[in-house]
């Protein structure tokens, strides 16, 4: 019984603390419009034109490259006031042309895979050009980000002196799902709440804000100071964050500086508990000699999220019942009335519509599903990776691979399993999946999944099944290996590429 009325206390005083913490940005919003006017005034006076370096790490799954690309090289601000990098990471079997420049952008092609992370692969792009020194600021851009023409005219206005500039995000969505729309609508609303009650009112403040690795802004002097840059995750972001504050670096949040993300690649994660906690007392003892404003944004690492704020409600109203103690049961309806109250005028500083507060309370929801579903990834690759049973008879891997359905091509995943000596194929896309018979080729595995397909109306994108395909034999039954007659590489049997075509020998 004295565990239950420890945590009871504990969690009503987080809450309590929390809604008056909260309170003090949500007075402060209410002067959000003198703010914009002041943003206003001192954006329209800038005349100096900083010299960008747009930054992008990128894969081969990166679909969106050459559109973000074709948008960044058609900016109104003037192409000789800024430069285009991409640190592109090869895999072993990518085979696809090499390419210096695209879309006036130079393309660095990291094939050591020793900087096969995001991190590692920046930072050694960031060492070579910091060391030329022509560059002001650096901007930090994720390839499956999209932007509008004036989005580097937008940073060059935003830039006032030295430091770390954070942008905002809007949510899109290009497909006529239904799904995708109530998605969209509920993400929206979100990040319009979160920008007024929270974003916004610490750049009021003047207090620091935590860094979106896909959409923030660092002046190269800030780049010389720190050394390095973390943008890998939300627990990199988050360090990258912290190590900023120590070094009286505030990263500002700026709503000028938009990209927009689809729906589908909305990014639901955030730091781990264990990670914010493990920081938190690591930057604990030091707090006493650090300004107010780094305390603030340590102590910031506790905020909890929305969904936590409902659960503990939920289990102090469980724990009232339980009790059946008046006293109990006035703190939870107090406490209740003061969640309520908060909420509403949060509400009302935010200006939204009454269609956004329908959606935006779905959003505890809708993060719960999602962190649901993270929560079942990392369990399964941990029960994966930390298992000590494995199926001697039994070896697959999973390759991506791409289908032409006549109207447009689609992802898909394709299983190649050998076992017993024997191999074949799974096709899987969505819910979708077909399996092949058992073959003692792989060659032959593939073919059949190909004449499946086939009869779909569907055509696999794969190297075997391309006119510039040619087999290797290696004097094995499992012959695997080939060569492109256009770019002279050896490939294997699954690959593919951008130059695809059609083989008809391999049509029924």
């Amino acid at each position: 019984m004295i565990v239950f009325d420890t945590l009871f206390a504990l969690l009503t005083i987080y809450i309590f603390i929390y809604c008056a913490y909260q309170l003090f940005f949500l007075f402060k919003a209410n002067d959000i419009e003198k703010y914009f006017e002041m943003q206003e005034k001192t954006r329209s006076i800038v005349v100096d034109k900083n010299k960008l370096c747009v930054l992008i790490y990128a894969t081969i799954k990166d679909r969106n490259l050459d559109k973000l690309l074709a948008s960044l090289n058609n900016q109104t601000y003037k192409k000789e006031n800024y430069e285009v990098h991409v640190a592109y990471q090869r895999d072993e079997n990518d085979t696809s042309i090499l390419k210096d420049f695209n879309n006036g952008a130079s393309i660095h092609n990291i094939q050591n895979s020793d900087y096969f992370s995001k991190d590692k692969a920046v930072n050694l792009l960031l060492e070579k050009l910091i060391e030329e020194d022509k560059f002001d600021a650096y901007v930090f851009l994720g390839a499956d980000r999209t932007v509008g023409e004036k989005y580097l005219e937008n940073i060059n206005k935003s830039i006032q002196g030295s430091g770390v500039y954070a942008g905002t995000k809007i949510a899109v969505n290009n497909k006529e799902q239904f799904a995708k729309k109530i998605k969209q609508a509920i993400i929206s609303s979100y990040i319009k709440y979160t920008n007024v009650t929270s974003n916004i009112t610490r750049s009021m403040f003047d207090l620091s804000s935590f860094i979106d690795g896909d959409n923030v802004v660092v002046t190269s002097d800030v780049i010389k100071k720190i050394g390095y840059v973390g943008l890998e995750d939300k627990t990199s972001q988050l360090e990258f964050s912290l190590d900023l504050a120590i070094n009286d670096i505030k990263a500002k949040f700026s709503p000028y500086i938009i990209t927009a993300v689809d729906v589908r690649n909305y990014d639901f994660s955030s730091p781990l508990l264990s990670d914010k906690i493990t920081l938190f007392i690591h930057y604990f003892p030091i707090l006493m000699f650090k300004n107010n404003s780094f305390r603030e944004f340590i102590l910031f690492l506790l905020k909890p999220n929305s969904l936590f704020i409902l659960l503990s409600y939920f289990f102090l109203v469980f724990l009232s019942v339980s009790t059946q103690s008046k006293i109990v049961y006035n703190a939870v309806y107090a406490l209740g009335f003061f969640l309520f109250a908060n909420f509403l005028f949060s509400i009302k500083v935010s200006r939204m519509s009454v269609s956004e507060i329908f959606w935006l309370l779905f959003y505890p929801l809708c993060l719960a599903w999602q962190k649901t579903k993270l929560l079942i990834h990392r369990l399964t690759m941990k029960s994966i990776m930390n298992s000590k049973y494995e199926e001697e008879n039994i070896n697959s891997a999973t390759i991506n691979a791409v289908v032409d359905n006549g109207k447009r091509d689609f992802s898909c995943k394709l299983d190649l399993v050998s076992e017993d000596g024997m191999r074949k194929v799974i096709f899987r896309e969505g819910n979708r999946f077909i399996t092949t018979d058992s073959y003692l080729r792989m060659y032959d595995a593939l073919i059949d999944i190909t004449y499946k397909l086939q009869s779909k109306g569907m055509t696999l994108k794969t190297c075997q099944n391309c006119q510039n395909f040619t087999l290797c034999p290696d004097g094995t039954l499992d012959c695997l290996n080939g060569k492109c007659q256009i770019s002279q590489n050896e490939i294997l049997i699954w690959n593919g590429c951008q130059y695809f075509k059609a083989n008809p020998e391999n049509k029924e």
